[in-house]
């Protein structure tokens, strides 16, 4: 039997008891090592707490020998589940405090850049909103503008100058604290070295299965993404999802943006719209792979995307996924503004 199918604990049984019989059968002593098997010496014994550090890894991350014993696959596991940063429970940390060092040099940026929000200081900006917190500020005269240094303990983001300030417009914050909160989560959970299931995204369907875009349950099903049952992960797949499937949306024949009631779409936007969505949807031409079936192939959808700044760092796969609800057409994307290469 050769070496390779047999792991070296058992292959070391082998060679010790073969040593202590040599005396009584030197004829075996000599064929064992005469023959390929030869074993390599054995490294000296580990402690219990460095056994699987210095293991030699295939490529599923289990040790050469876990196909011997039960044990051994307990230890790989026990080695796949350290190297993750952070436990599902264990996701809330100040940002200051993160052990993620991205996180940690988002906070110092936060706090270089980021000013106080209390009425108390004067303005830093023009105010672009009416609901906008620059606008309970004065143009003139009040403390001068401050850099955030506060944490709030609630979201665990810089968010005022002091803890005074906090406190006195805590009524303010509190309208966004729950939604910083759960960055703060999300932020950790992407780097918590975790798998993400929810970013397997499914390839290319049949003609015949439409696509319903009411929701984002009703587009995951239809799309035949995997199903999705935890909130965090439904919003770090929605995430992404969000550019490519907003466009496709508003573009695609069975749009729920219409000239209904609610639908968010005038008549002269429909008028726009039926061309392109013609366009968009081409009838089949009966085009083969013959030379019998060559038919002229429209020229490609340009899209411009302007300032693009997280729209050029997706991944390609998820901008894929645009084609993919518009099988029969191609698209060329013009990202303007902030792009990268991806």
């Amino acid at each position: 039997m050769s070496s390779k199918y047999v792991c070296q604990r058992c292959l070391a049984s082998l060679w010790r008891l073969n040593a202590s019989q040599s005396s009584f059968r030197p004829e075996l002593s000599r064929r064992w090592l005469s023959t390929s098997h030869r074993i390599p010496p054995q490294p000296p014994r580990r402690a219990a707490s460095t056994i699987g550090q210095q293991q030699d890894y295939n490529g599923l991350g289990i040790p050469q020998y876990a196909t011997a014993s039960g044990l051994e696959y307990q230890e790989a596991s026990t080695q796949d589940q350290s190297r993750l940063l952070l436990r599902p429970g264990n996701l809330f940390h100040p940002f200051s405090k993160s052990p993620s060092a991205d996180i940690r040099r988002r906070a110092a940026f936060i706090k270089q850049h980021a000013y106080c929000p209390h009425p108390s200081h004067r303005q830093t900006r023009i105010v672009i909103a009416p609901d906008d917190l620059e606008s309970r500020k004065p143009t003139t005269g009040g403390l001068p503008p401050a850099h955030v240094k506060f944490e709030c303990p609630d979201c665990g983001i810089p968010v005022s100058c002091s803890e005074e300030h906090w406190a006195d417009d805590y009524e303010a914050h509190l309208e966004i604290c729950d939604i910083l909160r759960e960055i703060n989560t999300d932020d950790h959970d992407l780097r918590s070295g975790r798998f993400f299931t929810e970013f397997e995204y499914p390839g290319m369907q049949m003609d015949e299965q439409l696509i319903n875009m009411t929701n984002w349950d009703t587009f995951l099903f239809t799309r035949e993404f995997r199903a999705i049952n935890d909130k965090r992960s439904l919003r770090q797949a929605t995430k992404l999802l969000t550019y490519p499937v907003t466009i496709g949306s508003i573009l695609h024949e069975l749009s729920p943006y219409n000239i209904r009631k609610g639908g968010r779409l005038t008549t002269e936007g429909l008028k726009s719209f039926s061309a392109l969505r013609y366009s968009l949807h081409p009838p089949k031409t009966g085009a083969g792979k013959d030379v019998a079936g060559i038919r002229l192939s429209p020229p490609p959808v340009r899209i411009f995307c302007l300032g693009a700044r997280a729209e050029s760092s997706l991944p390609r796969e998820v901008w894929i996924q645009l084609a993919y609800m518009f099988p029969r057409v191609t698209f060329h994307l013009i990202l303007i503004g902030q792009c990268h290469l991806f």
